[in-house]
């Protein structure tokens, strides 16, 4: 059974919808990263707001933690400054939770975590009537805490170098933070015992490094500008006197004395140091949030720019492809049409006219045959190799008619009648 072979068309517009598939494959994929890039930049601006809303609570309860130990650890000064304090976080846990308003992705997690605060009522009412302890009251403090400090918001996971590297530096101060005040608050409820409480001198060593280390490791993944923030919050009147406090603590084999550490003092000059880093804190967390503001803006430019340019790869694939038809195949679908009308019609109408003409006339060839104007050179060349041969084709045609006399149409023998004559002159 005969197949007929597809047609130039139909093999044009194969091609070019297979090609149109691959480019809009690889559009989808290239847009589709587009579009991560900008969510995810977009959440990280997010997550940086929450952060440094999420610190501010931090930073209010370790003052609370701070102020409530050495309350029930015997400095009843603290009594007057609780009330104020209580104020503050409370303040601090309403703001972090109309930043919590209308999130799904990480808000969970926080809600969860603020579910743990609800025991401060009740260490709040300890320390007031008198039944707290310290170990209690710190510990408790201290676990809901490190439970907020420990959030995952998703800013480890950050693609861009510099973004990712501001997340570091805040995540490392915020680790060396939490260890000054947990410092400040086991001197505070030790101070009126005269000593440490158990472990407690061990665990105020490993606090000191632990936070030693972290403000070392600071440099690592800051920029030169957060490290001269931190450098001079650290130079400070206030911190270089919590330092000197510290040392004496460090050295006096687990035993403290009022008179070398004064517990307001000491209290006024770690708060002083702790403010300072939570200063660097907040730029930290406002240099992470322009980073990722600037990374979305950038992302949301280079997708209208990816996008206008896939409309137009696409446009003009689509005029090429239809250039393409038009010069190519549809000429030839015209060209094939004459062609076939000259070779059935015309030639052959031709030729009979010839036959029919007296001799030595010689009719005009078939017209050359019409190119659409949009037609491509090759269409032009194959028009005009055509034309050629249906002349020569005419030519040979009509000469063989002008060289055969009318009688042989009609069955008789060429020069039949004169044939004796010549052959008498020969003899």
């Amino acid at each position: 059974m005969d197949v007929t072979p597809p047609t130039t068309r139909a093999r044009l517009l194969r091609f070019l919808v297979l090609a149109l598939a691959v480019l809009l494959a690889l559009l989808g994929a290239a847009a589709a990263q587009q579009i991560s890039e900008h969510r995810d930049a977009a959440a990280t601006a997010d997550h940086a707001r929450l952060e440094i809303a999420l610190q501010g609570l931090v930073h209010e309860l370790q003052k609370e933690r701070g102020l409530t130990t050495g309350y029930v650890g015997g400095v009843r000064q603290f009594g007057a400054k609780l009330p104020a304090q209580r104020r503050a976080t409370d303040t601090a846990r309403a703001r972090l939770e109309r930043e919590l308003r209308g999130r799904d992705d990480a808000a969970a997690s926080v809600r969860a975590s603020l579910g743990r605060l609800d025991g401060l009522t009740a260490i709040r009412r300890h320390a007031d009537d008198g039944t707290g302890t310290f170990q209690e009251t710190f510990a408790s403090f201290s676990t809901g805490i490190t439970v907020l400090d420990r959030l995952e918001l998703g800013l480890d996971d950050v693609y861009d170098v510099r973004l990712h590297a501001a997340c570091r530096a805040l995540d490392i101060l915020g680790d060396a933070k939490e260890s000054a005040d947990e410092e400040r608050a086991i001197v505070l409820g030790s101070l009126r015992a005269g000593r440490f409480f158990g472990d407690d001198y061990n665990r105020f060593l490993q606090l000191r490094a632990a936070r030693l280390a972290a403000l070392e490791s600071f440099p690592r993944s800051a920029t030169a500008a957060q490290r001269r923030r931190l450098d001079a919050a650290l130079g400070t009147p206030e911190a270089e006197r919590a330092l000197a406090y510290e040392n004496v603590a460090v050295h006096a084999d687990g035993r403290l004395a009022t008179a070398a550490i004064p517990p307001m003092a000491w209290w006024e000059s770690m708060t002083s140091a702790d403010d300072g880093l939570r200063a660097v804190q907040i730029s930290l967390g406002k240099d992470v949030e322009e980073r990722a503001t600037a990374l979305r803006s950038a992302a949301r430019r280079d997708l209208l720019l990816f996008v206008l340019f896939a409309f137009g790869t696409v446009a003009a694939l689509g005029h090429l492809a239809l250039d393409c038809v038009r010069s190519v195949s549809t000429p030839l679908a015209v060209l094939a049409q004459q062609a076939l009308e000259v070779a059935a019609t015309q030639l052959p109408r031709a030729v009979a006219a010839g036959r029919r003409g007296t001799w030595g006339e010689h009719p005009g060839p078939p017209a050359p045959l019409a190119v659409p104007g949009r037609a491509g050179a090759e269409v032009l060349h194959v028009a005009e190799a055509f034309d050629r041969v249906q002349r020569v084709a005419f030519d040979l045609a009509t000469e063989q008619v002008v060289l055969r006399p009318a009688s042989l149409e009609d069955g008789a023998e060429p020069f039949s009648s004169s044939a004796p004559e010549v052959r008498s002159a020969t003899c």
